[in-house]
This record gives C-alpha cells, sequence and structure tokens, in this order.
C-alpha cells in the first residue's frame, strides 16, 4: 500500500504527505493508555494516603465535584491534548505523528470530539483494537472510523523542522513590499506556498505552480506580470514583511 497519501488543500493543490504506520499509532495509544493509567494510580495512592481523615468521604458527597477532579481528566484527555497540542498527544508526540484534516485545513474541535467519540467503536475493549487496526490498514487514507468520519488522518511529523519549512522568510535589508494584499492570507495559506516553493516535483510543475500563482492573485485581487514562482516567493515575503 502507498505509504503517503495525498492532501486537497483549500488551495485546490495536492500536497503529497506520509502517512503514520499502524504500528506507530499503536505505540502511541499504549503510551497515552499508560499516562492515563498513571494519573489513575496516583490517584488512588492518595486516596489510601487521605481515607482516614474523611476528605474522600467529604469530597464523594460533592458528588459532580469529585468525579470531575477523578475521572474526568481520564475521559478527555485526547480531545484535549489533539485540541490545544495542534493533533498531538503526548504518545503521538513521542511517535512522531500527528491528527490532521484530509483537505489541508486547521484541524477544528468538532472533527477532534467526532474522532474521540466513535472510539468506542474503533477501540472497544471486547474487540481489543482490531476494528481500528483492521480500517487503518486497509484504507486508503490510514483512517480508522472515526477519521473517515471526521475527514481527518494521521500522519508522519519531520524530525527536524528547517527554516526552509516554516512560514518565515529571511528578508533582504530595506526591503520593499509589493502586494499589501497579503494580509488577507492566513499562516496555513503561505505554509503551502511554501511547501510546493521547497519540494522539487512541485517547484518543477509549471501546472501546479500557475494553478497556486492564479488562486492566489484571484483571492488577493492581484494583476501582476510575475512569473508564477518569483509571485508566490514574493507572496511569502512580503507575507513576514507586515506578520
Amino acid at each position: 500500500m502507498n505509504p503517503n497519501l495525498n492532501i486537497d488543500t483549500t488551495q485546490n493543490i495536492t500536497i503529497s504527505i506520509e502517512k503514520a504506520i499502524t504500528g506507530d499509532r499503536i505505540l502511541a495509544f499504549l503510551i497515552d493508555y499508560a499516562i492515563i493509567n498513571v494519573y489513575y494510580l496516583s490517584i488512588y495512592l492518595i486516596y489510601l494516603t487521605v481515607a482516614d481523615n474523611g476528605l474522600i468521604e467529604s469530597l464523594i458527597g460533592e458528588g459532580y465535584f469529585f468525579f470531575i477532579l477523578v475521572f474526568l481528566p481520564g475521559y478527555v484527555y485526547h480531545p484535549c491534548f489533539e485540541y490545544f497540542k495542534d493533533g498531538q498527544t503526548p504518545g503521538k508526540q513521542l511517535m512522531k505523528i500527528k491528527v490532521v484534516k484530509l483537505n489541508g485545513s486547521e484541524l477544528t474541535l468538532g472533527s477532534i470530539v467526532i474522532r474521540w467519540i466513535f472510539r468506542l467503536i474503533d477501540i472497544f475493549p471486547l474487540f481489543l483494537g482490531f476494528i481500528a487496526i483492521i480500517c487503518i490498514s486497509s484504507s486508503k487514507n490510514g483512517q480508522r472510523i472515526g477519521d473517515m468520519i471526521a475527514e481527518t488522518t494521521v500522519i508522519k511529523t519531520k524530525d527536524r523542522i528547517q527554516l526552509r519549512d516554516t512560514i518565515y522568510e529571511t528578508l533582504e535589508p530595506n526591503y520593499i513590499p509589493q502586494f499589501t494584499q497579503v494580509v488577507k492570507l492566513t499562516s496555513k495559506d503561505i505554509e503551502i506556498i511554501k511547501q510546493v516553493l521547497n519540494k522539487k516535483e512541485y517547484r518543477h510543475n509549471q501546472e501546479v505552480l500557475d494553478k497556486l500563482r492564479l488562486k492566489i492573485a484571484t483571492l488577493l485581487n492581484i494583476e501582476t506580470d510575475l512569473p508564477a514562482i518569483e509571485f508566490l516567493k514574493t507572496v511569502v515575503k512580503d507575507y513576514n514583511y507586515f506578520g
């Protein structure tokens, strides 16, 4: 099976990204599962320490407060980390994988919650995660059921991020921007442009360059005679100037 997947971005450009292998996803899950169980073990040890002074009984008497303190963190572990840590739990971070949207857009809370809800089917204890493993291994985009419904998948992240892979661009002294309209773009837009400029298979594909040039120029209402690659480089530099 192809280890890469093609993500069709909102700029109508197809980006090839390496999928996370099933083994990495299983190990990430086991790491997160271990962390959650360490938390519960810690709570139990604390319980043994303070059980005699009546504190536990008073907390149990509060009902909801006890539930929030003891059980809720384990339940919301995955969605909270994935939302606030850009698609990564500690386990995923250690395995260098992350959750992304298939269309290249920002990962939304709704998508994360959908993935979380369908964990009950994908990783139900009775099946020991076999449903998720089968779906991930057999689907084109490496998706479990929750991913399919949320339109997400899990990809590998790079070991080292170089400056050229980020949205940042070094500007010449006294650089003068050409297009003030670039302030309408998002960091995700610039990230996609830089991916196209940095990868040989895109940089030498005139059709892809022209398609992206037209999309950006139309979006920003820019008229220019600059060739596609020069226009895109200028857009990135101008974005950095105004950013």
